[in-house]
């Protein structure tokens, strides 16, 4: 049993190595000086955006640590300057853990709730305080790179509670983290400060201010644009609307699953991040506080 057990853990070891030879950071340039790194052949991490010009390279998110190497050598393979600046958008180790392999060259960025959610959660077993940002703020920040402002503008209890867009004025590039997730559905969590509501009230906001022909990269998923984001408002509305109107009526969890309320948008319980009954459940939770199938009010 012991020389089984150690096959089955050298079997793992390998497997996950050949998982990771075959992830690639793909680099597509948007415009100007603006390029989207990606992961193919597996899951490396969410979206990057990247600034590459004469003063060097910004980027907003940097994946998990162990695609350091790849997403620099993919950066290399279009500029030979340095990484200055790095801008999170959100807490999650699957955007910001790169952090752990830039923080001694770059100057890292976020919402100062982003250091408070590491800070808090900082663990023997799962150490966060080396992905802290050096530099923090409170409602929003400008800043001047590679020739065009940059603006990080925090939006309260999205997708979390230090969510914070970045837009690229002068290349009308915007970046928006998990608070889209483009042909799938999303994931919010009440438990890192996520607040559905507060989402839909979010993005309301930024398609009315955000330019109609502006580029958008989602936290997961392809380049997007100001269309797709308001079809992506107007499913989150509606599917809210469903669920809150069934809730009311006294329907249980169980029984909105065996109704299937949510079928009309299956097609994106089959993107990537969550079936329709697990959003169906996020949205049980969210919006009635409750992880259990009993009837609302109940």
């Amino acid at each position: 049993m012991r020389k089984l057990t150690i096959l089955l853990f050298f079997c793992s070891q390998l497997m996950a190595a050949k998982a990771q030879d075959s992830l690639a950071v793909r680099a597509t340039r948007i415009g100007g000086n603006l390029y989207l790194l990606d992961c193919t052949g597996g899951f490396g991490g969410g979206n990057v955006a990247a600034s590459i010009g004469d003063e060097g390279i910004l980027l907003v998110d940097d994946m998990f640590a162990k695609i350091s190497p790849k997403l620099v050598s993919s950066l290399q393979s279009i500029s030979d300057k340095p990484i200055r600046m790095i801008l999170n958008t959100h807490f999650h180790g699957d955007h910001i853990q790169g952090n752990l392999n830039f923080k001694k060259s770059a100057i890292i960025i976020a919402h100062e709730n982003v250091n408070r959610r590491l800070l808090k959660n900082n663990k023997e077993s799962n150490p966060t305080l080396g992905m802290l940002a050096s530099v923090t703020f409170s409602d929003s920040l400008s800043l001047y790179f590679n020739g065009e402002e940059i603006k990080m503008i925090h939006f309260p209890n999205s997708h979390t509670d230090g969510d914070a867009i970045v837009y690229f004025t002068g290349s009308k590039v915007l970046h928006l983290g998990d608070m889209f997730f483009f042909e799938m559905f999303p994931a919010v969590y009440s438990e890192g400060g996520g607040d559905i509501r507060q989402l839909i009230a979010a993005l309301e906001q930024i398609v009315s201010t955000i330019p109609a022909d502006a580029h958008v990269i989602p936290g997961h998923g392809r380049l997007a644009t100001m269309h797709d984001l308001t079809d992506y408002l107007a499913m989150l509305k509606e599917t809210v609307r469903i669920v809150d109107g069934k809730i009311r009526s006294g329907a249980t969890l169980d029984q909105m699953k065996k109704d299937k309320v949510l079928s009309k948008y299956d097609a994106l319980g089959e993107g990537g991040a969550q079936t329709t009954d697990q959003y169906l459940s996020m949205l049980y939770k969210l919006l009635t506080g409750k992880k259990g199938n009993a009837a609302a009010g109940s």
